[in-house]
């Protein structure tokens, strides 16, 4: 693989093109690299009641959906989140995953995970009561995700 940098002036946006033959694990990873860069400049704010928190990302377990409210869990405390899934799903750093329509984990910090026979995998975190199921249909980015959780753990 070949990589090349063109300097330009200020006047243009800074933009990275990646040219492949096919979209491979290796160019996934390097594009969610990229993206995690980009997103770090964002923060998120946490609210319990009319008092808002400043978490570091890597201290959430996961986000869920409950009763039209998105909360973030850490390993004690639940705080909500003025945001969807959806737009949390777009601005999280790379070591979140959906697992559900109603779930996104954070795969630093899951210890087990247990398959079932209907294929839905229960979640279960370090130094944590709290779990949260896996649907099948986003089992295989789990593993496959899992596999790769190397690269996070190691920033």
């Amino acid at each position: 693989m070949r990589s090349r940098i063109e300097i330009t002036g200020e006047e243009h946006v800074e933009e990275l093109v990646i040219y492949c033959h096919q979209m491979t694990p290796k160019i996934e990873s390097v594009l969610r690299l990229v993206r995690q860069l980009d997103k770090q400049n964002q923060s998120f704010s946490f609210f319990k009641g009319e008092e808002q928190f400043y978490l570091n990302l890597k201290e959430i377990l996961f986000f869920e959906t409950d009763d039209e409210r998105v909360y973030a869990h850490t390993a004690d405390q639940a705080y909500e989140v003025k945001l969807r899934l959806y737009e949390l799903e777009a601005m999280l750093p790379g070591y979140f995953v959906r697992v559900s329509k109603s779930a996104i984990t954070s795969i630093l910090h899951i210890f087990s995970i247990q398959k079932s026979l209907t294929r839905v995998s229960h979640i279960s975190f370090r130094n944590s009561h709290k779990e949260v199921y896996c649907s099948r249909m986003y089992s295989k980015e789990l593993f496959r995700r899992m596999n790769e959780r190397y690269l996070y753990e190691n920033e």
